[in-house]
């Protein structure tokens, strides 16, 4: 959903908008969208955080939990947060140490270099 917007009006496979615009209109609307099981991949492929198909992010997510001193659960709470369409996080758990400590990212202040350095860091790019 973020890559597309990235991509927009681009002629590459990124640029593909498979959502309909959703998150460009409601950042125009005002209106809120909520990540589900915003830490997963694929529809029940797994996480990313400790995933060791994903190195380079779990590296920069540890990097910068460090910084900040939070958990790399935090630091992609932060992400997300960070984007300015207001996302609100839904954690898909029912473990209250897992809420905390995800929930603590809401208290991290990614700069916008650290921001695209995550987004790169999962494999993205920009046209």
């Amino acid at each position: 959903m973020i890559r597309a917007g990235m991509h927009v009006n681009m002629i590459d496979d990124a640029s593909i908008d498979h959502d309909g615009g959703i998150l460009e209109y409601s950042r125009r609307k005002h209106m809120t969208i909520q990540a589900w099981s915003p830490f997963n991949y694929g529809l029940f492929a797994g996480m990313y955080i400790n995933d060791p198909k994903y190195p380079e992010l779990n590296k920069k997510l540890a990097e910068l939990g460090e910084k900040y001193g939070v958990s790399k659960n935090a630091i992609a709470t932060a992400w997300i947060l960070r984007h300015p369409a207001h996302v609100q996080v839904l954690l898909g758990t029912m473990n209250p140490e897992h809420i905390k400590d995800s929930a603590s990212g809401a208290d991290v202040n990614l700069t916008k270099q650290e921001w695209y350095d995550l987004y790169f860091a999962a494999g993205n790019d920009l046209p």
